[in-house]
């Protein structure tokens, strides 16, 4: 199975959506998904170019910029909660629950639903199910983790009747129309826990990773501090140097090459974008962080080409506008990473992120 690493290698197979399929995603070999319960990740074109279409027709920038004020209140909300003097953890306190709510609320979803969605995405992340597509419950989303499956079920059922234009990014999503056609059902439950795991996992982790950076590197969170275009900077280089998701896999379905290799069909690749990520052809010093690197933006870790993440626009609008948040709520030197902090990662094998990010606070001044 070859490993690709190299940044060129890594973008080419990403871009070749002929030789190249998305349908294993990230499970085992053999194991098979109906298409009406793939992610969006999971799907080949034209299914692909069709489901993404009505995704994007969804979540617009506009939607997400509108969001901006309800992310300032929600992170300015859990912070305040964050004692000080005192000692938290700044994962269950802040870097989960924060994109978790932005989720539930642009989604159009109950707000009191927000911890138990979050639960029920952690337990469906962190058990064998991203790779088997199964559990001691059963097989596929639905026989697996059937109080998940059947609540978005419901919430899909209560949209039939909405007008798409007054209601969350849910209803858009049950009433938008792709050439001449709605979504099916079960498409729509795969997006919507793609939506509800996506913000528990990637933007999560964005966070948690930038904190862990910001906190042991006094340059880094200065340079932050003074200016939105090194916290912009930061937050590319977190994506960059620690991406919450580590590689990408595809399978062969028509015999080529990768950097002068032969791969025939039915060989999977996995393109290494952690590594193309540090590539010095690319990045230069590719292993330090730069808050004024001027192509710390050309990261592979949103992916390339017609699969670029369509969620990428929302990851960085929530990890800027909670950093800011942060960052005007805690003076400079009023949060240190507690004594004897190591970086554990989350319990999830193609993730990378502070599993805990326990703090000690200090009154300002």
């Amino acid at each position: 199975m070859p490993y690709v690493t190299r940044y060129a290698e890594c973008r080419d197979v990403l871009r070749d959506i002929q030789s190249f399929s998305n349908a294993s995603g990230f499970k085992a070999p053999g194991v098979e998904i109906p298409p009406e319960d793939r992610l969006l990740g999971e799907l080949d074109p034209p299914r692909h170019t069709l489901v993404r279409r009505v995704v994007v027709t969804a979540l617009t920038p506009r939607v997400v910029h509108q969001a901006e004020p309800f992310i300032a209140e929600t992170a300015d909300r859990l912070l305040a909660a964050v004692p000080v003097p005192g000692t938290s953890d700044l994962v269950p306190a802040f870097t989960v629950p924060l994109p978790n709510r932005v989720t539930v609320h642009l989604l159009g979803l109950p707000a009191e639903d927000a911890d138990q969605l979050a639960g029920w995405a952690k337990a469906l992340m962190e058990s064998d199910f991203p790779a088997t597509n199964r559990t001691e419950n059963g097989e596929g989303f639905a026989a697996a983790f059937p109080e998940f499956a059947g609540y978005i079920d419901d919430q899909i059922a209560q949209r039939e009747g909405d007008n798409p234009a007054d209601a969350g990014v849910l209803a858009r999503l049950v009433h938008l129309e792709s050439d001449g056609e709605r979504l099916p059902r079960r498409q729509v439950r795969a997006l919507v826990r793609n939506l509800i795991t996506g913000g528990l996992t990637t933007t999560s982790q964005l966070l948690g990773n930038l904190l862990v950076e910001l906190l042991s590197n006094p340059a880094v969170e200065s340079a932050a501090r003074a200016s939105h275009a090194a916290l912009a900077v930061a937050i590319e280089e977190s994506l960059r140097l620690a991406p919450p998701v580590l590689f990408i896999p595809r399978g062969c379905v028509h015999a080529t090459a990768v950097g002068g290799r032969a791969v025939p069909v039915g060989e999977r690749v996995i393109v290494g974008t952690a590594s193309a990520n540090r590539d010095e052809t690319v990045f230069r010093d590719g292993a330090s962080f730069d808050v004024a690197r001027a192509n710390a933006d050309q990261h592979l870790t949103f992916g390339y080409g017609q699969h670029v993440c369509p969620g990428a626009a929302l990851a960085r609008t929530v990890a800027r506008v909670g950093l800011t948040t942060f960052l005007a709520r805690f003076a400079a030197g009023s949060v240190r990473l507690a004594d004897g902090f190591e970086y554990e990662n989350v319990p999830t094998y193609f993730e990378c992120g502070p599993r805990r990010l326990p703090i000690e606070t200090r009154a300002a001044g």
